[in-house]
């Protein structure tokens, strides 16, 4: 009996030994694992956010920058047509540009002088100048140059009146009144401007 009552607690201390290096095993090696497996899943997952987010950011600065010229160019043409006022309000080139146009349209330009800049009544801060001119030339010709002074040339104009003589057959002189525009507004460098939005995307 003594020796099975020695074997019975050898075998309950074996057990128990057992059962105890289990329990501390888990505490202190497996739930630490878990816990830690727990925390870089939820890093990876964070991070996969993150990733997910900037890749939508860099997608949205790739096209700004590709829509960059375009915006540009556009700008440019905007103040093309409606230059800051200056001191002779680029009128000696606006009439050069206008003889080139004529030129290339077989149309003589001659006779133009401008006025003073007048507030405009559509806005406080935009100018009218006052131009005349005249052109001679066929009477497709002439045509031709109305349309692109009106619809086609860089700088934004009106004609107020037009007053035509015929001079013989399809040739034909055209007295014109019109208006250009320009701006008191503070217009941008376009090439600064370019450089500002080039290092903020």
């Amino acid at each position: 009996m003594t020796a099975r009552r020695i074997d019975s607690i050898w075998l309950i201390g074996g057990l128990s030994l057992f059962a105890v290096m289990i329990i501390a095993s888990w505490f202190l090696l497996i739930k630490p694992k878990y816990a830690e497996a727990d925390g870089e899943r939820e890093q990876a997952g964070t991070i996969a956010a993150q990733a997910s987010s900037l890749k939508s950011k860099y997608s949205q600065q790739q096209q700004r920058a590709e829509d960059l010229d375009e915006y540009m160019a556009k700008l440019a043409t905007y103040q093309a047509a409606l230059p800051r006022s200056s001191n002779n309000n680029d009128i000696p080139a606006f009439l050069r540009e206008l003889q080139t146009l004529g030129t290339k349209l077989d149309v003589d330009v001659s006779g133009y002088s401008a006025a003073e800049p007048e507030t405009s009544e559509g806005s406080a801060t935009v100018s009218e100048l006052p131009i005349t001119l005249n052109a001679s030339g066929k009477t497709a010709n002439l045509s031709r140059f109305l349309k692109q002074l009106q619809g086609t040339q860089p700088r934004a104009v009106l004609i107020e009146s037009a007053s035509l003589t015929v001079d013989s057959g399809d040739v034909a002189s055209v007295s014109l009144a019109l208006s250009a525009f320009i701006t008191a507004s503070e217009t941008a460098d376009l090439a600064e401007l370019k450089k500002d939005l080039e290092k903020a995307s």
